[in-house]
């Protein structure tokens, strides 16, 4: 071969073995690190965000910090169709090793309002698509702040872990609540089972024996405020969503703290105080309370007359005191209650406080009874609604959000249409011949 040939060949071999393969790292390098493209590599996460979780992401500044390793700096989350703020992160670190996927959030906050977003990006968006959940991941957040108009609150040592099986996925968060004393933390536990026929979700919640406000939800379930604000749940609560809807499992648990006129809010009688419910059974279907057996108690109030008459006649309550006043005061109205396909049964239980006291007293004051309840046959199953409103709950003003108590209890038998409306009166024609 001629020596010309031979450096021609040479010099071909460097350009292409050498030269360029060099001249492609350094311009790489140097693309990689111009502005340009850590903004365009931004916006495409942001996009592949938006459409596979439905919401618009905005991201401040990204990192590779290794490979397999990211963090993102100044993540702010929007409701794409309405620009609501629907919460924000300051750092996110995420970490892929042997098919796990790690993400470490810092200081994120929620608006309370919005977590039917959260709620919608969790289940809807990712345990409903098996695809998206083909391998383990673990979530770890410093302080997730709840923003809510009740006041925010924080929550501590927040761990979630989503753990892909067969033919189900499964979601454990475990946290506890900034400044409350919490011997071990609260878990919610969110299930998918596609094992059936129709696929159902499992919602499962316990506080670890530490009480949760109420104001944790306040802007999620309008109702909630008018439980009042110092209200707090404590026990188990158990959910699950199929095609007919939600159905509802609180036996176990217990209410306190419910402000009771606020309850009583625009209905006919008044009733105030403070009460404390526990439930040892409490079966909701289809937002209906279909079974249900536990106590109440309340504690510094006044019970309007009005209350006390219709008690009288749809409870058998015996009133001790005068008719005379339009209401009576009590330092302790305490009874248990119980429902079932039979009816409704009530039994006053202020002697729990009092063994001296005769069974059957519903109310004290001063420790004088002013009212006995006992029901030995069952009542109606529409009865409590028709003795707290008799209108059967009914708004009062148009656009008022409804009772949630009232919202739960079984409504009378609804009338035969004859009886809802006027008769009108038949007229014949007749002509003649």
């Amino acid at each position: 071969m001629h020596e010309r040939t031979r450096r021609q060949i040479c010099q071909l071999v460097f350009v292409v073995a050498c030269a360029l393969p060099t001249l492609l790292t350094v311009s790489t390098v140097l693309v990689r690190n111009t502005p340009w493209f850590d903004n365009w590599r931004r916006e495409r996460l942001e996009t592949e965000l938006c459409d596979r979780f439905g919401l618009r992401f905005e991201i401040g500044q990204m990192k590779v910090l290794a490979p397999g390793a990211m963090q993102l700096e100044r993540v702010n989350v929007t409701d794409p169709e309405t620009g609501a703020d629907i919460g924000s992160i300051r750092v996110v670190q995420f970490t892929t090793r042997d098919g796990r996927l790690a993400l470490r959030l810092a200081q994120p906050e929620v608006r309370a309002s919005q977590l039917p977003h959260a709620w919608h990006l969790l289940h809807d968006r990712f345990l409903c698509h098996p695809e998206l959940t083909t391998h383990p991941v673990r979530i770890a957040a410093d302080d997730l702040s709840i923003l809510s108009t009740g006041g925010g609150i924080t929550l501590t040592d927040l761990q979630a872990y989503v753990q892909p099986h067969d033919y189900a996925n499964e979601t454990i968060m475990q946290f506890k609540i900034a400044g409350r004393e919490m011997p071990s933390p609260a878990t919610i536990s969110i299930t998918r089972d596609r094992s059936r026929r129709f696929p159902e979700t499992a919602w499962k919640m316990h506080t670890g024996g530490t009480p949760l406000p109420y104001s944790l939800l306040s802007d999620y379930f309008p109702q909630l405020p008018k439980l009042g604000n110092s209200c707090e749940f404590n026990g188990p609560i158990s959910c699950r969503l199929s095609r007919d809807g939600w159905n509802v499992d609180l036996g176990g648990s217990s209410i306190t703290g419910i402000e009771v006129s606020r309850v009583f809010d625009n209905l006919a009688h008044k009733l105030t105080g403070t009460a404390d419910v526990w439930l040892g059974k409490c079966r909701i279907e289809e937002g209906l309370l279909v079974g249900i057996a536990g106590g109440m108690t309340v504690r510094n109030g006044q019970i309007g007359d009005s209350l006390l008459q219709s008690a009288n006649a749809l409870l058998g309550v015996q009133s001790l005191v005068a008719n005379n006043r339009p209401s009576h005061p009590f330092d302790l109205m305490q009874f248990r209650f119980a429902m079932d396909d039979a009816g409704w049964q009530f039994i006053g239980a202020c002697e729990a406080q009092n063994r001296n006291l005769q069974p059957g007293i519903l109310a004290l004051q001063a420790n004088h009874p002013i009212a006995l309840l006992s029901t030995p046959q069952p009542l109606g199953i529409s009865i409590p609604k028709q003795l707290v409103a008799p209108e059967y709950s009914k708004p009062v003003f148009a656009g008022e959000t409804n009772n949630l108590v009232l919202d739960l209890l079984p409504s009378p038998p609804a009338q035969p249409p004859y009886m809802n409306s006027p008769m009108v009166p038949r007229v014949t024609m007749r002509s003649q011949d």
